[in-house]
């Protein structure tokens, strides 16, 4: 028997990794942001995912290792996109450039919102820190600084506070999705494609109308 070509103990066959990879993202979402950390095992969501315990640890190398590239893998190419947002010097869209590649981000993973407000934002929150270490700060300054980008081109009155204006748009743009139990039964929100685009041209001219010079 050839032993150079005997498989690693937990190791998938070759090509399949990005798929299983995929599948535990997939099962960890649903399971994290319904139940929240803590409540959720390893084998849960490997059971959910129909794979190898040892898979979670293979890629990500524990469950908290999960959770964070669950987080990375959405958050980092928003980061990246309003990045480009930021370098389009004098892009007179760029207010709603934000707006769209948010609320768009937030429809498309409605997993998200309840999953962060469970474990950032709520008293006690596991990944506080980390999400406003790697996430929060950075998009939070790179908005601010967009801000007064638009203020130096006359596009956004120059009383208004660059950061509790940046404060104003993430409000608007996050809370039908954070407090989505509510909304969908009071106000009808969904995350339907043409529901979306409509919820998105109105916040964006609810808020450029009110910082308008």
């Amino acid at each position: 028997m050839n032993t150079n070509t005997r498989k690693q103990p937990g190791r998938p066959p070759a090509g399949a990794d990005q798929t299983v990879r995929r599948q535990l993202l997939e099962a960890a979402r649903g399971l994290f942001a319904k139940q929240g950390y803590d409540a959720v095992s390893i084998r849960e969501v490997a059971e959910a995912a129909q794979v190898n315990p040892a898979m979670i640890h293979y890629y990500f190398g524990s469950k908290q290792g999960l959770y964070e590239a669950m987080l990375t893998d959405t958050f980092t190419p928003l980061i990246e996109r309003l990045s480009s947002v930021l370098a389009a010097a004098d892009d007179p869209s760029a207010l709603r450039n934000f707006f769209n590649l948010y609320m768009h981000t937030l429809g498309a993973n409605p997993w998200m919102p309840p999953l962060i407000l469970r474990e950032v934002v709520a008293e006690g929150g596991r990944l506080r820190g980390w999400f406003i270490q790697q996430f929060a700060t950075k998009g939070g300054g790179m908005l601010t600084r967009l801000i007064e980008r638009e203020q130096t081109a006359g596009r956004i009155r120059a009383d208004a506070d660059p950061s509790l204006t940046a404060l104003s748009m993430v409000s608007l743009a996050v809370f039908p999705f954070v407090a989505m139990p509510v909304t969908r039964e009071v106000f009808g929100m969904r995350v339907k494609t043409d529901y979306l685009d409509r919820l998105i041209a109105h916040t964006e001219r609810v808020f450029l109308q009110g910082v308008s010079p």
